[in-house]
């Protein structure tokens, strides 16, 4: 693991580290729900609202920057195209109650592409782009980050 040093502010790769840690917690939430109504269709808003902040995160922010090298020219496309098939079934989702089975088939398609998204990104793409792009631009993509997430309400606090 690559070492580094004490900074002031966050990572973008952390922030984002933390996005996942959260959205599948709200997944796990969501795995067995007895009915529609009350936490479980709030914990389902939750989990739509911070997916499609963490996609404007990547999207706008840190793979953009990643594509301006040629290590990951391959990033945007087929990371953007898993984004839309997340959006869908986001989509799909909302028009059902969480208890029902159909739900629950989407959530679990959902948990694995999340889990498949978050052994790429934190396994391979977050380590070589610190090395890459270095520490301090990861840097000042975890601060436009923060920028985006105050912008939309959310910050470190709730850090998703």
């Amino acid at each position: 693991m690559l070492k580094i040093k004490s900074r002031k502010n966050m990572l973008a790769t952390e922030i984002l580290t933390q996005d996942h840690r959260q959205a599948m917690r709200l997944v796990e939430t969501l795995e067995g729900a007895t009915d529609g109504t009350g936490s479980y269709a709030e914990s389902f808003n939750q989990l739509a609202a911070a997916l499609a902040l963490h996609m404007r995160e990547e999207e706008e922010i840190y793979y953009p920057a990643l594509a301006q090298h040629e290590e990951f020219e391959e990033i945007m496309d087929d990371n953007v195209a898993e984004h839309e098939m997340v959006k869908q079934m986001l989509v799909q989702m909302n028009e059902l109650a969480p208890s029902s089975d159909e739900f629950q088939d989407l959530l679990g398609q959902l948990k694995t592409a999340l889990e498949a998204h978050m052994t790429d990104e934190e396994g391979d793409i977050f380590p070589e782009s610190i090395e890459v792009l270095g520490a301090d631009r990861i840097e000042q993509l975890g601060d436009e980050i923060e920028s985006l997430k105050a912008e939309g309400g959310i910050g470190r606090a709730m850090n998703m």
